[in-house]
């Protein structure tokens, strides 16, 4: 079980961890606490990207200005990447398998999903990084450095969205092409 459901079962409630002892019901429950870990595991990631869009938003408003006009087409192209990549991670399949659903999502294949969705925090971070690097360059006004960051930005940005495309073909792959 992978360390982030863990932690998430040892912070349930104690009506929760009464129901999980009945019989036929721990089995689901556990899949529940899954999904919904996995949930909040990308509603994080989510939040991380907005705040780095965030740090973007202010370096359009920091470029304009001081008039660096030739950023504008760069920043456009990376602003929207980022959108993209927020709405799909926003959006993305939870692996949610319902009780009495024809495919079932077995609770291994959910622990590898979620051990995917964690590593893909890493990236996560390493956007964040780079988006806090290049607001903070442009607030000092040191506009020659934001061509090299940005293109560093676009390039974790595809590379996140193709390992987040990746892992939707997995789940698509778990249940069977359904």
């Amino acid at each position: 079980m992978s360390e982030f459901v863990k932690k998430y079962e040892e912070e349930r409630g104690l009506s929760e961890k009464i129901a999980s002892y009945i019989p036929g019901y721990r089995g689901y429950k556990q899949k529940e606490v899954r999904r919904e870990a996995d949930k909040l595991l990308r509603n994080f990631m989510v939040k991380k990207l907005e705040a780095a869009r965030l740090s973007l938003k202010s370096v359009i408003k920091d470029a304009a200005d001081a008039n660096a006009v030739e950023l504008f087409k760069t920043l456009n192209k990376v602003t929207a990447i980022m959108d993209r990549v927020i709405n799909k991670v926003e959006h993305a399949d939870y692996g949610y398998s319902g009780f009495f659903d024809l495919v079932k999502i077995r609770e291994e294949e959910l622990d590898k999903l979620m051990d995917y969705d964690y590593r893909l925090l890493g990236s996560c971070d390493e956007i964040s990084r780079l988006a806090i690097e290049t607001s903070n360059n442009a607030s000092a006004g040191s506009f020659d450095i934001l061509p090299n960051l940005l293109k560093q930005l676009e390039s974790k940005l595809l590379e996140f969205e193709s390992a987040f495309a990746s892992r939707e073909e997995a789940i698509i792959s778990i249940k069977g092409g359904v």
